[in-house]
Parts: C-alpha cells; sequence; structure tokens
C-alpha cells in the first residue's frame, strides 16, 4: 500500500510540475500575444499619421500643378502680346 502512495505522490507532483511548466509558457505566449498587438496598433497608427502626410502632400502638390500651369499661361499670353 505505501508503494501505491508513494505513486501516487510522484504522479500528482509530476502534475504539479507539468502544470506549472505550462502556465508559465502559457503565461510567456500571452505576454507576446500583447506585444504583438501592442506592435500592430503603434504600426496602424503610424500608417494613419503617413497617409495624412501623403494626402497633405497630394493636396500641395495639386495646387503646385495649377499654379503653375495659370503661371504658363499668363508668361504665354504675355510672350503672344509681346510678338
Amino acid at each position: 500500500m505505501d508503494d501505491k502512495m508513494q505513486e501516487l505522490e510522484r504522479l500528482v507532483e509530476g502534475l504539479i510540475t507539468i502544470y506549472k511548466e505550462l502556465k508559465s509558457e502559457n503565461e510567456s505566449l500571452w505576454n507576446e500575444l500583447n506585444q504583438a498587438i501592442e506592435k500592430i496598433n503603434t504600426l496602424e497608427n503610424e500608417k494613419r499619421q503617413l497617409e495624412e502626410v501623403l494626402k497633405n502632400n497630394e493636396e500641395v502638390m495639386n495646387k503646385l500643378v495649377i499654379r503653375v500651369k495659370d503661371l504658363m499661361k499668363v508668361l504665354d499670353v504675355n510672350y503672344h502680346e509681346e510678338g
């Protein structure tokens, strides 16, 4: 009977050891997951900021193109008037 009790104790201790290892691994995986989620959020924010900068730059470029075209028209009219 004593042998069966010792075997049972060894089995329970083994289960406790495995549980502790799995719990530690689980906590580690949750930490990695949370870090990955944090990184995703950071990258999404950076992406939104870059998209906003790109949009603003496109608007500025479009305005500059319009001004250059208008200037070219004025210069062309003045050239023809003088010619």
